[in-house]
């Protein structure tokens, strides 16, 4: 009889957990990290395909969201940079790269915001020139995002391609936004 008890304790350990599904991510495309009170969410390079005989990307550029999660203090990105990169430009004003507490700041598409509201200029442009014209999509590398209290972080960031005539990402759905 000592043996049930057992069996009930450790069945009941696992309910309400589903193994499949307990290690899922978000489908999106890229990777995620943070720094201090500063969170990057879905950090990726894009690039279009050119029509030539051997695979060469053209308008090469990062998309990311930046958000700073602090109540109470403002951080500033101050640079992008990558070993992989021969240049990484960040094309807007430079007020425009100061984060408030409780707001975010994206470079490409699509935007994930914490509320409308707290981003609300157009999205930056950063636009990448890579050291090897011929880098393959799938693979990562490596980019540095530098915050002027939080730091630098390092994370790995994919590269994605699309033709011309395929949807982009601003197409794909974004998660319901969760009101409390």
């Amino acid at each position: 009889m000592a043996v049930l008890p057992t069996v009930a304790l450790v069945a009941g350990c696992s309910s309400g957990q589903q193994t499949q599904t307990a290690e899922m991510e978000a489908a999106i495309n890229g990777t995620d990290g943070s720094i201090g009170a500063i969170d990057l969410e879905n950090v990726y390079l894009h690039a279009e395909v050119a029509d030539q005989p051997t695979p060469f990307y053209t308008d090469i550029r990062l998309a990311f969201t930046a958000v700073n999660t602090s109540q109470t203090g403002s951080d500033r990105l101050t640079g992008i940079a990558s070993p992989a990169a021969e240049s990484v430009q960040i094309e807007g004003p430079e007020p425009a790269l100061e984060l408030r507490p409780q707001t975010s700041l994206a470079a490409g598409e699509p935007i994930q915001n914490l509320d409308p509201s707290a981003a609300p200029d157009q999205p930056r442009t950063v636009t990448v020139t890579m050291k090897d014209p011929g880098a393959s999509p799938g693979l990562t590398f490596p980019f540095d995002f530098t915050f002027e209290k939080a730091g630098t972080v390092q994370l790995q960031v994919p590269f994605d391609v699309w033709t011309p005539s395929e949807s982009q990402p601003t197409e794909r759905p974004l998660p319901p936004s969760v009101t409390p």
